[in-house]
C-alpha cells in the first residue's frame, strides 16, 4: 500500500475527530526523526532499484550499518562456500531458492520455499543457490567486529556428501561489494596454477589454527512458512502480544526476532543495536521523539542504537521486528563474560 495514501487518510481522521496532529514525516522527504532512516516501502523500493535484480549484480543493499538489510534476487548460483561469524536470516518473499550447508561435517541442501523463513547460525558454511528467475527475498546480516574475518571455501566437489578443502582465504569483510574481489581473484590464480588444477584437497588444518572456528555439531532447523506462523498463534497476536520466531530451543542466539500483533502499544523500545521494523499486514504507527511514521503493509525502516521508540498497532496488524546480539552465540569464557563458569 502507499504510505503517503496511508498518511492522509490518517491525518483526515485525526481532523474529524478533533484531536491534535502530531509532527509526522511526509513520504519522500528529510523530515524523519533522528534515528529512524531507511523508511521504504519495499515492494516500491524493489520496482524502483529492479535493474540491481537482474544478472550479473542481482543484489542490492537497503541499509548497511549495525545491521545489513540485503535484498537478493535470481537466477544466481555459485561454487564456493561462505564462513562467517555472524548469523544470518532469511526471509524468502518470492521465489525458492536452496542454501547448501555442511552440518556436522555433511552437505546438508536446505530449501527455502516462497514465504518461508530461515534462520542460519554462526560459523556454519553455507552457499546460497538461487537459480529462479524473479526470485526475490531478504537477507539480512550484522556488522563484523575489528577482530572478525570471514572466511570463503572451494571444495574438490561441490556436490559430494563430505566435501574436502580445495582452497580457502579468511579476511576481513567490511564491504562486501570492496573486499571480496580480490579474493575471488586469489582463487582464480591457484586454480590456473599447477597445484590448482590437480584438484587434490588441502591438507586439513588444525581447527584452533583457522581463524573462525567451524560449528561441526549443530543440526539447524529447517525452514517454515511464515504464514503458518503468524495462523498457529493467531489467538495471541490477536491479543496484541509479541512472540520470539525462532521460539526459545533455536540453536541460534543472536538474533532476536520477534512477530507482533495488534491491538497493541509497545512503548519505550530500545536496543543497543540497529532494530529493523517491517510491517507485513495492517497498519502501525511508529512514533520517535514525537515524530509518528505510518507503517502500512509492506513498509519497513531501521531504528538506530539506543533510540527510544514507541510502537502503536491497530487490530489485524501483523509486524517483524529484527534485532542481532552480536555476543550472541560467543563463547563467554572467550569474551570474559562474568556469567563464565568455573571449570
Amino acid at each position: 500500500s502507499d504510505p503517503g495514501q496511508f498518511l492522509l487518510i490518517v491525518l483526515a481522521m485525526q481532523d474529524q475527530a478533533g484531536q491534535p496532529l502530531q509532527k509526522r514525516p511526509r513520504p519522500g522527504s528529510d523530515s524523519l526523526p533522528p534515528g529512524v532512516v531507511a523508511w521504504q516501502s519495499v515492494e516500491e523500493w524493489h520496482e524502483e532499484h529492479k535493474a540491481s535484480f537482474t544478472p550479473p549484480i542481482c543484489n542490492k543493499l537497503m541499509h548497511k550499518a549495525q545491521l545489513s538489510i540485503m535484498w537478493v534476487g535470481g537466477p544466481n548460483t555459485r561454487k564456493d562456500f561462505h564462513l562467517e561469524e555472524g548469523s544470518e536470516f532469511f526471509y524468502q518473499l518470492r521465489g525458492d531458492i536452496e542454501v547448501v550447508t555442511l552440518q556436522r561435517g555433511e552437505r546438508v541442501a536446505v530449501p527455502i520455499r516462497q514465504g518461508q523463513v530461515f534462520c542460519l547460525p554462526s560459523r556454519i558454511p553455507h552457499s546460497p543457490q538461487r537459480p529462479q528467475k524473479g526470485s526475490f527475498g531478504l537477507v539480512v546480516e550484522r556488522e563484523r567486529a575489528k577482530d572478525e574475518t570471514d572466511g570463503l571455501i572451494f571444495f574438490t566437489d561441490f556436490e559430494a556428501s563430505s566435501p574436502l578443502v580445495h582452497w580457502e582465504q579468511f579476511f576481513y569483510c567490511e564491504d562486501l561489494g570492496k573486499d571480496l574481489p580480490p579474493v575471488i581473484g586469489n582463487y582464480k590464480q591457484f586454480l590456473a596454477s599447477e597445484e590448482g588444477q590437480r584438484m587434490t584437497p588441502q591438507v586439513p588444518e588444525a581447527e584452533d589454527a583457522r581463524p573462525v572456528k567451524q560449528d561441526r555439531v549443530t543440526e539447524i532447523p529447517p525452514p517454515f512458512y511464515l504464514e503458518d506462523f503468524i495462523r498457529d498463534n493467531g489467538r495471541e497476536l490477536a491479543a496484541g502480544m509479541q512472540l520470539p520466531l525462532f521460539g526459545q530451543s533455536h540453536p541460534d542466539n543472536e538474533f532476536r526476532i520477534f512477530i507482533c500483533g495488534g491491538p497493541a502499544q509497545q512503548v519505550g523500545n530500545s536496543w543497543a543495536g540497529d532494530t529493523w521494523i517491517y510491517q507485513i499486514r495492517g497498519s502501525a504507527e511508529l512514533i520517535v521523539d514525537g515524530v509518528t511514521i505510518p507503517l502500512g503493509e509492506s513498509c519497513c525502516c531501521i531504528v538506530q542504537p539506543n533510540v527510544s521508540f514507541d510502537i502503536v498497532r491497530q487490530a489485524d496488524s501483523i509486524g517483524m521486528m529484527v534485532q542481532s546480539d552480536p555476543l550472541g552465540n560467543k563463547d563467554p569464557c572467550a569474551i570474559g563474560r562474568d556469567v563464565c563458569e568455573e571449570l
